[in-house]
């Protein structure tokens, strides 16, 4: 006799099955039948959104409204776009719209709608110093009312039109004991507050016993899971105010494109004989996570440098060391060149260890601009550098971009770096070099 507790093949297994009403000529229905058969298909629809990945699609990109916003009364634009929660919902916001930070409205979680409310974790907050999370959400409300039969309209509260499934922006405060050591008067408040949400400190440790399972979660962000950001909350992005008003918006510290799920995180193919704990695991290597991580880094860097270069009236005196406590593994630096506005190579990156040396026979090496791309893709699966610990990075200029600047005042200067831990790019190849945009190796040098 088969064991009850075995399944046999070909067997129906109606656990976790998505049950839908059967529709059939003669059948009695109610409003309760057509519920269950909508909340069948967002039951699917939210598996499909599972399979996709939670963060962000597109648009719903986060800044200040210059025309609205006033330092005692924040107000944000947020661009339309789509985003996707840990649960498998699809928010989408249709068109553009500004954002006052107060709380004036509470609506209810979407799951409100056709079951018992589950309010979503508390994100009140203080206005005044501090920092805080911006998210978007699922919210519910409803819209008119329905002709009935047979029901008194002043009396009834069921009779109504339609059930939107809407959303909702949440702002939720990050307790200072989450970041507790970095110094918020500090230059560099903004790139390490972000590194801490990037988990930098957990990434170094995994790096030291790396066959062990990696952590399945880390990072500021995550730690707000448990405090007050639900699943149903999307990240946009990270906000630094005080009394004199918003200081800056970081996006990418928080947001993230969207992350599919890994079949490969977490595997491992040995246990451990004497505890049972999992060993060899390809989480750190195969995790999708990474190489998300990496990208926002990198677009975190470039806002961050676009928001020094508008706020700084001097912005060629800058260095890197000053305001970054840590690089992403890839960058693009814009260079001043009258009358365009940028950084001034030698100020910028100051302090900074580089190859090639200041001094060295080029003190920039070229590279050929379509070698960019795999420099980047490169770069996307190395670690951040730290600049603390003296890492060296490559530096380079697009020759194309120094040709063009040299024969067009219009064209904006540029450099290239990249984290030290990628193969070198720059070598001249022959057929492909230009003369006097083309590195070079000293022969001939003092005899």
């Amino acid at each position: 006799m088969a064991n009850k507790d075995v399944l046999l093949l070909q067997q129906p297994l109606k656990d976790g099955g998505i049950r839908s009403v059967n529709f059939f000529n003669g059948r009695l229905l109610s409003g309760k039948d057509f519920s269950r058969e909508q909340a069948a298909r967002r039951e699917a629809d939210a598996r499909l959104g599972l399979a996709i990945g939670d963060g962000v699609a597109f648009g719903l990109e986060v800044a200040r409204d210059t025309d609205l916003d006033q330092a005692t009364a924040p107000v944000l634009r947020i661009r339309a776009g789509l985003a996707v929660n840990r649960l498998g919902q699809t928010l989408r916001l249709m068109g553009d719209v500004s954002v006052a930070l107060t709380r004036g409205f509470d609506a209810q979680a979407s799951d409100c709608i056709f079951a018992s409310c589950t309010p979503l974790k508390g994100g009140t907050y203080v206005a005044g110093a501090g920092v805080y999370l911006l998210t978007i959400a699922p919210a519910g409300t409803s819209e008119g009312r329905a002709a009935s039969n047979g029901l008194d309209p002043a009396n009834v509260a069921c009779n109504t039109d339609a059930l939107v499934e809407a959303l909702q922006f949440r702002l939720i405060a990050v307790s200072p004991l989450r970041f507790a050591g970095l110094d918020s008067s500090s230059p560099q408040f903004r790139n390490r507050l972000a590194y801490r949400c990037f988990g930098i400190e957990a990434r170094e440790a995994s790096a030291i016993d790396p066959w062990r399972v990696d952590a399945p979660s880390y990072g500021l962000i995550d730690e707000l899971r448990d405090v007050g950001l639900d699943d149903r909350d999307v990240p946009l992005a990270l906000l630094y105010w005080t009394a004199q008003g918003i200081q800056f918006v970081d996006m990418w510290a928080a947001r993230r494109k969207l992350l599919e799920p890994d079949a490969l995180s977490g595997f491992s193919f040995r246990r451990d004989p004497l505890d049972g704990d999992d060993l060899s695991s390809f989480a750190f290597i195969a995790r999708r996570r990474r190489l998300v991580e990496a990208q926002a880094m990198c677009a975190q860097f470039e806002a961050q440098l676009a928001d020094l270069l508008s706020a700084s009236a001097s912005p060629a005196t800058i260095a890197a060391t000053d305001i970054f406590r840590y690089l992403p593994p890839f960058g693009i630096v814009p260079l001043q060149s009258a009358p365009l506005r940028g950084f001034f190579e030698p100020a910028f990156f100051s302090g900074v260890v580089r190859r090639p040396p200041p001094g060295s026979n080029q003190s920039t090496e070229f590279i050929d601009a379509r070698l960019l791309g795999s420099l980047q893709a490169m770069a996307l699966e190395a670690a951040p550098t730290d600049l603390e610990e003296g890492e060296f990075i490559w530096v380079f200029r697009p020759w194309q971009n120094a040709k063009g600047t040299a024969e067009a005042a219009s064209v904006q200067p540029m450099l290239a770096f990249a984290s030290g831990l990628v193969p070198y790019l720059a070598g001249a190849r022959f057929d492909m070099a230009r003369f006097d945009y083309a590195d070079f190796a000293d022969c001939c040098g003092d005899s």
